[in-house]
């Protein structure tokens, strides 16, 4: 539990760097959403493990964060952040409940497919991954409940894809958070016979839609619809335009391939069934049906004859990719595998030097105190031969031995002796992307509050522990990146509340 906040000032939606919450410190901001904001954090004391994912509620006592620490604490797959702690930072307007996780360097689904022309197979590798993690969640007991582009983030290192966000997830034996008919979730991905079911039973004043794998099944295919045409199928709700194909008997939605040519018939098949008009359809519900399919649909598409999905543009639009932000993401991509593997390389390193750190720390303790009480017993010795120079040389080496083998190896250099590495030199000379001479849309005006924040050019801002090239979500200004302080006024949020 952290120490309690004495400023009020400090809004769980913008906590500056340097924020202690809990044993976790804030060194850059993730992200807003609807009922949570996300910061990169760090354990203190145990800054080397790397940084770590830290949503934090922005309304005290928000229960959704206990159903969503025990859907992560019980569903284990490489393709959902690992759960890694949870708490309640203590602040003068109230408790507030916190998740920490894995860190994803990535980008949102959507997002990533923008900045690149993905193949059949990279896509279909995708959705194998998302529907793995789905077979973890309802391995647990659970449903996910909002499987949309926006809470699947692809690692840049990598392409690997992670299910984020199961606070609107729902689990067996769970207490019912809301009144309302239908559960929480994005209407656009909503199945056919949640909103049949809304309808029915409209007027009745206890029951509760029971949302079933199939929901998160339908939701994967809208997400996928979406991924390979850049537009989504027809909405479910039946009171918008063309909602009539998905009616009972309905013919669904027009295949991806009538859209997007570039679609083959495996990719189009797979989306068509998990959008299938009847639930019983989409794979019976099976999640590790679907991800055995995508699969099989994969390695039937031979390397040599994968075709990218998108024509090109110079000028961004639905259905094509600009060549210019391809090449950039491309060199973002390898500046994130090779940071991956720098990581990876010095957590070997340090796993392989632990034994022979913890043996020359048990030599240092042992001259510390046996090695310097033997060197006063030989200082007496030689005393009593009457040498007693040559005692002064003996007692003071074998000191400074111990003394060297305790601290070290070699000398303490402060930061001004320390040599500049070509990292750091490349770092001096880079320039991010550049802080706009106005407000951003929804940024705090001055005045800006005195926890951290900063006026520049009309705007309130953050520093964060970073030098440029600045991360895309933060500004490079006089060699130093910023964040943008969001505006005071409450978020519209992208999902229903539990």
């Amino acid at each position: 539990m952290g120490k309690r906040e004495t400023l009020p000032e400090v809004d769980p939606r913008c906590l500056p760097v340097g924020t202690r919450v809990g044993p976790w410190r804030v060194v850059g901001f993730g992200g807003l959403g609807s009922y949570g904001t996300l910061y990169r954090v760090e354990l203190v004391g145990h800054e080397e493990a790397g940084p770590s994912a830290l949503k934090l509620a922005v309304y005290p006592g928000d229960p959704r964060f206990e159903r969503e620490a025990w859907l992560l604490s019980r569903t284990h797959s490489p393709y959902v952040p690992r759960l890694q702690d949870q708490g309640v930072w203590e602040h003068a307007s109230g408790s507030y409940p916190y998740l920490v996780m894995d860190w994803v360097d990535g980008e949102p689904l959507y997002e990533w497919a923008s900045r690149r022309n993905p193949s059949q197979r990279q896509v279909l590798g995708l959705v194998e991954q998302v529907a793995r993690a789905l077979v973890a969640t309802h391995a647990a007991g659970g449903l996910h409940r909002d499987v949309k582009g926006a809470n699947v983030l692809v690692r840049r290192a990598d392409g690997q894809a992670f299910l984020t966000d199961f606070g609107a997830g729902d689990y067996r034996g769970a207490e019912t958070l809301t009144s309302k008919l239908l559960p929480p979730g994005t209407p656009g991905y909503r199945s056919p016979e949640a909103w049949a079911f809304l309808n029915a039973f409209r007027r009745h004043p206890t029951v509760h839609y029971p949302a079933s794998t199939c929901d998160d099944l339908f939701a994967l295919g809208v997400m996928a619809y979406r991924l390979v045409t850049d537009h989504y199928p027809p909405l479910t709700n039946p009171e918008e335009p063309g909602s009539e194909v998905w009616r009972e008997g309905g013919s669904g939605p027009r295949p991806p391939s009538a859209l997007n040519p570039q679609v083959g018939p495996e990719l189009d098949a797979l989306i068509l069934r998990l959008l299938a008009v009847a639930p019983e359809e989409r794979f019976r519900g099976v999640a590790q049906a679907v991800a055995e399919a995508a699969e099989q649909a994969r390695e039937k598409i031979r390397p040599d004859t994968d075709t990218l999905l998108f024509r090109w543009s110079h000028a961004y639009s639905p259905g094509w990719r600009s060549p210019e932000a391809v090449r950039r993401s491309a060199e973002r991509d390898a500046a994130a595998r090779e940071k991956l593997a720098r990581r990876g390389a010095e957590g070997q390193a340090r796993a392989a030097s632990a034994p022979e750190r913890a043996r020359r720390s048990g030599f240092a303790r042992a001259w510390s105190v046996g090695g310097a009480a033997a060197a006063v017993a030989l200082l007496l010795v030689l005393l009593m031969g009457g040498v007693l120079h040559r005692a002064h040389e003996v007692l003071w080496s074998a000191v400074a031995e111990a003394v060297s083998v305790a601290v070290g190896d070699g000398p303490i250099l402060s930061p001004s002796e320390r040599p500049a590495t070509k990292d750091q030199d490349a770092h001096a000379h880079a320039v991010g992307q550049p802080l706009p001479d106005k407000p951003l849309p929804d940024q705090r005006k001055p005045p800006c509050s005195k926890n951290g924040q900063v006026e520049i050019r009309g705007g309130c801002w953050y520093r964060i522990d970073a030098k440029p090239p600045c991360e895309e979500q933060a500004y490079a200004w006089q060699g130093a990146c910023y964040m943008p302080v969001p505006a005071s006024r409450r978020q519209q949020p992208t999902a229903d509340p539990p």
